[in-house]
């Protein structure tokens, strides 16, 4: 099986093809967005924990909600909103005082981190704004009293260098392995195997390894352009980044054996493992958060493998959580894993 594994790695080594979408496209993108440094885009994600049941409060909640620039959330608990500032899932927590009116002296508390002070100018600016408009009539006593938050700093390059991890890996996985398989069974390689003493499950168990060996390479390259060449920060444990490496690659591999089983040529392996791909790489939240597309698609996003692999490369690699921290995103994968590898069994032919 070792030399099966080193066999296959040659041959994967030796693939224009593979090797492009193993590193070269990845990597190229990896330069363009450190050469570019893009910046997050307008918009501020706020959590409003609303302790008052008045008119006027629903009022200032609406005004905030009608203006473009907020994504509005309402949650009822402090705590449960501050865990969300902490994980990454909301940018700004404003909590409205009780019995609040326009003329009360009692201040609003606006709770963020310190990534982005640029943003965090703007907002304060803004929410002061909807005080000082609401209500013309009469003086506005009210304020904004601000809680900042330490946090490691982490820029949109690092965010997206996870990203392209992720993107790499899955289109090399799913791609080069449905192209490979497809390419063996036209030209009646898997048929004869059957005849031969070398036991199937060796030949399927040294390909799998020896994609997950070029994953860990792929990975190793990627983070290590952008970390030396771009500055990215990446303070996670790497021995959790390398589990969820390795979950993701058994996932995209066993998605790459299903899409083989259903075409009939190399060329169609390839373009079938585009069309899945491709989608995911813009839904899955790889360059952009999944949480700024419209209508029911944020919800649909979740549904998809790449999603729990960022998830959770983001929450390690990034926030410094430990592996158990992002078990949710692990569960996700492994039942990715246990559903294509059963529907891979069932759909693979040899002839």
């Amino acid at each position: 099986m070792i030399q099966l594994t080193l066999y296959n790695l040659k041959i994967m080594s030796r693939n224009r093809h593979s090797t492009f979408w193993a590193l070269f496209f990845p990597l190229l993108l990896v330069v363009v967005f450190g050469l570019f440094q893009v910046g997050n885009f307008g918009g501020a994600t706020v959590t409003i924990v609303n302790n008052s049941t008045n008119d006027e409060s629903k009022e200032l909640i609406d005004q905030i909600s009608s203006n473009n620039f907020f994504e509005v959330k309402q949650i009822g608990s402090t705590e449960e909103a501050l865990n969300q500032l902490n994980n990454g899932e909301t940018e700004y927590v404003l909590t409205i005082p009780p019995e609040f009116t326009y003329n009360m002296n009692e201040a609003l508390s606006l709770q963020y981190t310190d990534q982005d002070p640029q943003q965090n100018e703007i907002t304060l600016l803004m929410l002061s704004n909807f005080l000082d408009r609401t209500n013309t009539a009469s003086p506005n006593n009210n304020t904004i009293q601000t809680i900042e938050i330490k946090k490691p700093e982490a820029t949109y390059f690092d965010t997206v260098l996870l990203g392209l991890v992720g993107l790499g890996i899955m289109t090399n996985s799913i791609i080069s392995i449905a192209v490979k398989i497809s390419n063996y069974r036209n030209q009646s390689i898997l048929k004869r195997m059957l005849v031969t003493p070398l036991p199937i499950w060796k030949f399927f168990a040294s390909e799998i390894t020896a994609h997950l060996i070029l994953a860990i390479i792929q990975a190793i390259i990627i983070l290590g352009v952008g970390i030396l060449l771009f500055g990215a920060s990446i303070r996670g444990n790497p021995a959790g980044l390398l589990l969820i490496i390795l979950l993701g690659s058994v996932v995209f591999l066993n998605i790459g054996f299903i899409m083989s089983a259903w075409t009939n040529s190399p060329s169609a392996a390839s373009g079938m493992g585009n069309a899945i791909a491709l989608p995911m790489i813009f839904f899955s939240g790889t360059f952009f958060s999944a949480t700024t597309l419209p209508w029911i698609m944020p919800i649909l996003s979740e549904a998809l493998p790449l999603t729990p692999m960022l998830s959770a490369l983001r929450d390690i690699g990034i926030n410094g959580y430990p592996i158990w921290a992002v078990w949710q995103d692990i569960a996700a994968l492994a039942a990715w894993i246990v559903v294509t590898s059963v529907i891979a069994i069932k759909v693979f032919r040899f002839n």
